[in-house]
């Protein structure tokens, strides 16, 4: 008897003149098939999680295109921070004068912008020396000191007022102009509010230049000391706020100000920047010459937040039929064809694009007409079509006209509003817009822990471990049965080549 590669014993030529290497094998083989439909078992089970993993992929990318075009924050708790469906673009008669942009909350269309003055800090020039670091500016005892009119009592907390003093003392000695500078700029209560430059007007000429970085006029300098200034000039160094009119409005009483020259707050998600005083009116010099900027939809890339929506959700549609459709050649569906987790993602995809919505808040809302108690608005009705084969595409043109008419009702369609509040908060509710309902729904699919499919990957979990614990114990029971039949072989061919030896001596005594 020898042994295989593996140790096990073979019988090959032996006494019975059996090939018992291959009947062994054979019996052995027979054994193996249960084992055999287990790993094959095990193996579908396998390909199907990795195929729910895929659909559930899938599905959180769907979500997460809901969420991009819904105005509302990952939780779908409360309104988003910054403006994620409507775009805008915004342009001026004359951009060297005043630019706009706009976001959130912006009503598009055309306003006269009247620039009249612009928002400036103040600026100090010191009386010239001779050298910058070599001459005393400040004899020990002496100090400068720098004021900005920025206290806010007001705010909570109140804000003080910026106080900038630098003092020559008997441990610095005398300080120099670059020695103030320096203390300037690296005043722990400056807050780089105040800048401090060393100029050098010509050879022998020397000045200290104090620039505030904001503007308005909260930023106006005062200056008390023992360094000498030069008077500032009303027309360059002092501070001013910016002054404009909107709409075409005359007068006194019609100007606005406001202490810098990027206006964010007299209208609802319109940023005007102010860039340069208007020409005067030949016909009243006391008039700036408007320009005027417009505010518009931007569709282009409204259109392609929505493809990308749509993008996503034509990837589950097609997943989906992958597995329903059934293949001639192969007389197959797929493998997760008839799964009840796929027929309920199917037919909620389905409910999602067909329900019609309406906002208690606003019955009159033009893409979902009827109140609430009516069938509400189609998604099409905003450009998002679906098509006979269950995918959805956007209807540009559509899209356009619904912008065009009303911006806002197209976001709230997609978004949805606050219900009527009854005074008792317990019952105040939320209409769910197109947008806000695929992502709320989707994440009772995709939820991590206790979501549809994350219950379904722990139950493939806990049938590939199951068949992992049958597998193991069916080899350990097959390997017993191998030393089994190795045992009963090599009794076999003892007994044979007993029997032979017999017959052997049996005929030698004839």
């Amino acid at each position: 008897m020898s042994f295989d590669s593996i140790g096990r014993p073979t019988f090959g030529g032996l006494a019975s003149g059996l090939d018992t290497n291959a009947l062994l094998n054979g019996l052995l083989e027979i054994e193996r098939l249960p084992l055999s439909r287990l790993k094959s078992r095990q193996g579908e089970i396998q390909s199907q999680r990795n195929l729910m993993r895929q659909l559930n992929s899938k599905l959180l990318k769907l979500r997460e295109a809901a969420q991009e075009i819904d105005n509302r924050n990952s939780a779908g708790t409360a309104d988003a921070f910054q403006e994620e469906f409507l775009r805008y673009s915004g342009s001026s008669t004359d951009d060297d004068i005043v630019s706009v942009s706009a976001g959130a909350g912006a009503a598009p269309g055309d306003i006269e912008v009247e620039v009249i003055s612009l928002a400036r800090g103040s600026r100090a020039f010191s009386t010239s020396m001779a050298d910058a670091d070599a001459q005393t500016a400040l004899a020990v005892g002496q100090f400068v000191e720098v004021t900005l009119a920025d206290a806010d009592p007001d705010a909570f907390p109140p804000v003080e007022a910026t106080v900038v003093r630098v003092e020559a003392t008997a441990d610095s000695g005398p300080l120099t102009l670059q020695d103030v500078r320096d203390q300037i700029n690296t005043h722990a209560d400056n807050g780089s509010r105040i800048r401090a430059d060393v100029l050098k007007v010509a050879e022998g000429n020397f000045q200290l230049v104090l620039t505030t970085t904001g503007t308005g006029l909260s930023n106006q300098m005062t200056l008390t000391g023992d360094l000498a200034f030069q008077a500032p000039d009303p027309e360059r160094d002092v501070a001013t706020n910016a002054q404009f009119r909107l709409f075409g409005q005359t007068g006194d009483a019609a100007i606005l100000e406001r202490e810098s020259n990027v206006i964010d707050d007299v209208l609802s998600g319109i940023t005007f920047h102010l860039n340069r005083v208007a020409a005067r009116d030949e016909n009243d010099p006391l008039l700036a010459v408007p320009e005027t900027v417009s505010v518009e939809i931007n569709v282009e890339e409204i259109a392609e937040e929505l493809e990308a929506f749509t993008a996503a959700y034509n990837e589950v549609v097609d997943f989906l039929d992958a597995q329903f459709r059934y293949d001639e050649s192969s007389k197959k569906s797929g493998p997760l064809s008839g799964d009840f987790t796929l027929r309920r993602v199917q037919g909620e995809l389905r409910r999602m694009i067909s329900t019609g919505f309406a906002f208690s808040r606003n019955p009159s809302n033009p893409f979902a007409p009827g109140g609430v108690d009516g069938a509400g608005g189609a998604i099409s009705n905003i450009g998002l079509n679906v098509e006979g084969n269950g995918r959805l595409s956007v209807d540009r043109t559509k899209l356009e006209e619904a912008l065009a008419l009303d911006p806002v009702s197209v976001r709230e369609f997609l978004k949805g509003r606050e219900a009527v509040d009854d005074g008792d908060p317990a019952t105040v509710d939320y209409d769910a817009g197109f947008a806000q309902m695929v992502a709320t729904q989707l994440e009772e699919l995709v939820r991590t822990g206790d979501g549809l499919l994350a219950s379904r990957d722990k139950a493939y979990d806990r049938r590939i471990k199951e068949l992992d614990v049958s597998i193991e114990r069916f080899e350990y029971r097959l390997g017993q049965r191998e030393e089994t039949l190795i045992q009963r072989f090599s009794e076999l061919e003892r007994i044979v080549s007993g029997l032979q030896s017999q017959q052997g001596y049996l005929s030698g005594l004839g």
